[in-house]
């Protein structure tokens, strides 16, 4: 018998008010103003997840409006609230402006409607954890048979990210105890798979079909982007970009993994590169996964799985949820392609990827979608008013080694600003300024700081290459400061006034650490070295440190 229905069993977690806690899905879109955050295993659990709950609104709000009335553009059937008809193109606009109300109403009603749990409830038998037929985010025996002789084991060890522990190499610092690696709860299960399929590697061997590529999970090479509201509802409404229309999605039927046909019928989407929708986008897979449905809580976790090809990622704009790298080299000369965020840069380091500022740069589509929200709000007086944003950023790091491509730790980070100032990207407006003291900060720092580090290494003859660590110690030291000044930042204040600002306190900032390291100086510092313009000690290069500090 099938078991574990995500829709009522409890294994969302959540953070509410001091606590965190466990709801089922329909108790997420339920109560979903009262939760702050989703509050999982890890924040890549986190947006994994949050990915599948976008897919199910994408789902019923491109065929029902929020009273749960069908559009009147195409056919859905009553039984199974499928989409059975398509949307001609001269109907694109008149649906867009249709989506766009949904969204508003939604927005202003500050819960789902109960449509959502109409639709949930036609789809219930394919939303089982456990199940002979269609398990959730899986696949059954006899398909992984078929496809791939079984796939290859994958632990409990294996599948739990904060162990990450291989058969070959013990994890010694791991959350777990040694006795409990290889065992698993079922909601803990249920998160892990999704976050399974879309962050893995490539270390596995075992394969289905025959491919150019295989995936390591659609969501590894991304920099993940998303907007944080002041609940997981607004969250969940911030991102869900209704009217996402790259590579022509609403023209598209949605169809999450879950609707597909067959299993069989969704395994043959990656071979004929059948991701054509969001919703199939947010919920896709990287791996044919089987779990016995007859396994319990005592049991040791392993499943089988095999790999699956990868989803095509050059000039890849359905995916609104990712920063972008232009390739003007390479294999990839003149494309797009999902930009992974640096982990020892912090993210206001790269405003402009994030805002789409600078050559060879591309907005992200929750970005852009923001930006529209606010058009339409101000023409329209439609609602939608929201003072502050968060700007989060998150993506898998790996091991560097392509055979393995191996998770080792994630990248985490938030920006806080006012919403008016992130949408104000006109020729003057403050996108473009903020980027533009961003940059001169970087020039300042890598023409006046780096230069004062380059001649004390010199001095002490030590390797230049740690000049790096000297810069990114002093960018740590900022980093509170900025992220301070790019809060306060209000759309009526004096950009020249506040530019200024941040200049002082990078200046004060940048004095006080060379300050610091003049005061820890040795004989050897002062003693200097000969140069062909005559001696070089703390004393003249920090005269020349203040110079160039004060010129620029």
């Amino acid at each position: 018998m099938p078991r574990y229905n995500l829709l009522d069993e409890k294994w969302i977690q959540v953070a509410s008010k001091d606590t965190v806690e466990k709801v089922s899905i329909k108790e997420l879109f339920a109560d979903a103003a009262k939760y702050k955050e989703l509050a999982g295993d890890m924040k890549t659990q986190d947006f994994a997840v949050m990915r599948v709950m976008l897919a199910i609104l994408h789902t019923v709000f491109s065929r029902f409006d929020s009273n749960g009335d069908p559009y009147e553009f195409f056919e859905v059937d009553e039984k199974s609230f499928l989409q059975t008809g398509e949307l001609e193109e001269n109907d694109l606009e008149d649906y867009e402006d249709a989506l766009y109300q949904t969204w508003i109403d939604i927005w202003n009603a500050k819960e789902f409607p109960k449509v959502v749990y109409e639709y949930l409830e036609k789809w219930r038998e394919r939303f089982f954890l456990y199940d002979d037929k269609y398990p959730f985010f899986q696949v059954t025996k006899e398909v992984i048979e078929k496809d791939a002789a079984g796939g290859g084991e994958f632990y409990g060890k294996n599948i739990n990210r904060l162990v990450s522990e291989s058969n070959n190499k013990q994890a010694y610092f791991s959350p777990k105890d040694e006795s409990y690696k290889e065992y698993i709860a079922d909601d803990e299960l249920a998160r892990w798979l999704i976050t399974l399929q879309g962050y893995i590697g490539t270390s596995d061997k075992k394969k289905v079909g025959f491919a150019k590529t295989y995936s390591k999970g659609w969501l590894y090479d991304l920099g993940g982007v998303y907007l944080q509201g002041n609940n997981v509802f607004e969250t969940l409404m911030l991102n869900f970009v209704i009217g996402h229309n790259e590579n022509n999605n609403l023209l598209k039927s949605q169809k999450p993994c879950w609707e597909a046909e067959t299993i069989e019928k969704n395994i043959e989407l990656y071979f004929h590169n059948g991701i054509d929708n969001i919703a199939s986008l947010y919920t896709a897979w990287c791996r044919e996964i089987f779990i016995d449905p007859n396994r319990t809580k005592e049991d040791k976790f392993v499943c089988f799985i095999a790999k699956l090809p990868e989803i095509e990622h050059s000039d890849a704009f359905l995916e609104p949820m990712t920063v972008w790298k232009y390739n003007d080299t390479g294999e990839y000369k003149d494309k797009y392609r999902p930009r992974k965020h640096d982990a020892n840069k912090s993210m206001w380091r790269n405003f402009g990827l994030l805002t789409g500022v600078g050559e060879g740069t591309r907005k992200p589509g929750v970005i852009e979608w923001l930006n529209k929200l606010c058009d339409i709000s101000e023409s329209e007086e439609l609602g939608f008013n929201k003072e502050n944003i968060t700007l989060c950023a998150v993506c898998m790091l790996d091991d560097g080694n392509a055979t393995s491509w191996a998770p080792i730790d994630e990248v985490e980070d938030t920006l806080n600003l006012k919403e008016r100032v992130l949408v104000d990207t006109g020729d003057n407006g403050w996108i473009i300024r903020i980027n533009k003291t961003i940059s001169d900060t970087k020039a300042i720092i890598d023409t006046v700081l780096k230069r004062f580090i380059f001649d004390l290494l010199e001095i002490r003859n030590m390797e230049k290459s740690d000049v790096s660590k000297y810069v990114e110690q002093f960018y740590f030291r900022i980093d509170l400061s900025f992220r301070n000044w790019i809060e306060s930042i209000d759309i009526d204040n004096d950009k020249d006034t506040k530019e200024i600002e941040w200049q002082n306190v990078l200046k004060k900032a940048m004095k006080e650490y060379v300050d610091e390291l003049v005061s820890n100086a040795g004989l050897r510092d002062y003693k200097g070295i000969e140069t062909s313009t005559g001696v070089k000690n703390i004393a003249t290069i920090y005269n020349s440190f203040l110079y160039r500090l004060n010129q620029n």
